[in-house]
């Protein structure tokens, strides 16, 4: 199983664009083989920041999920609503 965390620090005022951007490519993302769990959270203690919580079932299921059109276009569509670049951590399950 594979994990990963993406941390993501917005500009102030694009998180509704940001959101809007994520609701439309998770069900396709929900679609992609090996995909176990895709969801987002907000901080508690800044609007503006939002981690991804991701798990595949194997890196082949992660290095799809990288190749899709619907990963590209979100990518591209939030690059430029991001203040600083994303902060993405992988995972190995060990107990």
């Amino acid at each position: 199983m594979v994990i990963v965390t993406a941390k993501v620090k917005l500009k102030s005022g694009r998180s509704e664009e940001f959101l809007e951007a994520v609701r439309v490519m998770k069900p396709q993302v929900m679609q992609d083989p090996g995909v176990i769990r895709y969801s987002l959270h907000r901080s508690t203690e800044d609007p503006d920041t939002f981690m991804f919580y991701e798990q595949y079932e194997s890196e082949e299921a992660f290095a799809y999920h990288l190749s899709t059109d619907h990963f590209k276009v979100l990518a591209g569509t939030i690059d430029p609503l991001m203040a600083v670049p994303g902060d993405i951590g992988r995972w190995t399950e060990t107990l």
